[in-house]
């Protein structure tokens, strides 16, 4: 415990996250506990801490990452999924109306994606964080899914 301070604000340094290096900390003290009985002939104590949260917060990096690389991937696979006796036309209108029903922001940046647009050009354009305009279109196409389910 008295190194609490010290490992949390390593933990934030590496994670950039309040939560996720409080969860670090709370790993590492779980792991600690876990082999309390081989830290008693521990020398550098301080050392073994740093490096035990070190890789505690390498995998939560990892973990995050890994979960926004998914997103991504599901975010741009916007795609319309119409059956084959549906023709192109219905289909472009069963989307129109679907985006005339969005607000207008995520009407931009859906159609900016369908455009072929990346998510730093459309960062650019509109000002929005990468971070957001991933939620935005993985929203999109949740309620897009829906729509046309009900259709």
């Amino acid at each position: 415990m008295p190194l609490q301070q010290m490992l949390y604000r390593e933990a934030y340094r590496m994670l950039c996250d309040r939560f996720e290096a409080e969860d670090a900390v709370q790993n590492l003290y779980m792991k600690l506990w876990e082999k309390k009985d081989e830290l008693k002939n521990l020398v550098a104590t301080d050392a073994y801490l740093r490096t035990l949260l070190r890789n505690i917060c390498i995998d939560r990096w990892r973990q995050i990452r890994a979960h926004d690389n998914k997103e991504q991937i599901q975010a741009d696979e916007i795609a319309i999924h119409t059956p084959p006796e549906t023709d192109k036309k219905e289909a472009e209108e069963c989307l129109e109306h679907f985006l005339a029903g969005l607000p207008k922001v995520q009407q931009k940046i859906i159609k900016m994606k369908m455009n072929g647009c990346t998510i730093e050009e459309i960062e650019k354009t509109t000002g929005l964080q990468q971070t957001n305009i991933r939620v935005i279109i993985s929203r999109v196409r949740k309620k897009f899914r829906e729509f046309y389910d009900n259709i």
